[in-house]
């Protein structure tokens, strides 16, 4: 079974410094590894108080963010329908012609329709955004 396995039949003088440096090692003493949990332990404690305000202020703003997503997406919404009206105001012309003919003189009011829809969501969802973003009330 030995030519499965490189063997090496070298002696023990024979080894290079890495071997012998591996070989030789030993672990630390007990007082070296108990004073470096202790530091360690220091360390973190002190750090701990700075963590936690970074992660509090981190999850207010991110409710805050989430509070204003909504708008956020009906004033992207808006501008892209600003936008798509300029860059193609022949085919807007056309397209509202046709509306005018299905909904009447004007257009249809999508945008009043969002805005009421997520009006209506937050309102009935208000209790719950409240139990999230205010805890001790």
């Amino acid at each position: 079974m030995g030519w499965f396995v490189k063997e090496r039949r070298r002696g023990a003088w024979k080894r290079g410094w890495l071997e012998e440096t591996l070989f030789s090692s030993s672990t630390p003493p007990l007082a070296l590894l108990t004073l470096f949990a202790i530091i360690s332990l220091l360390l973190f404690l002190s750090s701990y108080p700075r963590y936690r305000y970074e992660v509090e202020k981190t999850a207010t703003n991110l409710k805050l963010f989430l509070l204003f997503l909504p708008f956020l997406f009906v004033f992207l919404l808006v501008s892209l329908q600003f936008v798509h009206r300029i860059l193609f105001r022949s085919s807007y012309y056309v397209r509202a012609n046709q509306a005018a003919s299905l909904f009447g003189e004007g257009h249809f009011p999508w945008g009043v329709m969002l805005m009421l829809v997520l009006i209506l969501l937050l309102v009935s969802k208000q209790s719950y955004f409240h139990s999230l973003w205010y805890q001790t009330l």
